[in-house]
């Protein structure tokens, strides 16, 4: 039970984290963004598959995901 909580304040933590990575990383941004649609894809799988195989990996996609993802949103 508590693994389960302390994994869902680390995952709400990668939105707070997505932000302040898209501001400070703004003049990077147009150059970067091309590649960060296929890598939500690819996140995105793995951390369906992974969920079934390691628990521990699974967290830290879906974590990567919520970061990217968070970043990449237009202003």
């Amino acid at each position: 039970m508590q693994k389960t909580i302390l994994s869902i304040i680390v995952l709400l933590l990668a939105i707070p984290t997505g932000l302040f990575l898209k501001n400070l990383t703004k003049d990077e941004k147009p150059i970067y963004k091309k590649y960060f649609p296929p890598l939500l894809l690819i996140l995105a799988i793995l951390s369906a598959i992974f969920y079934t195989l390691n628990i521990k990996i699974a967290l830290t996609l879906t974590f990567l995901f919520i970061v990217v993802l968070v970043w990449n949103i237009n202003d």
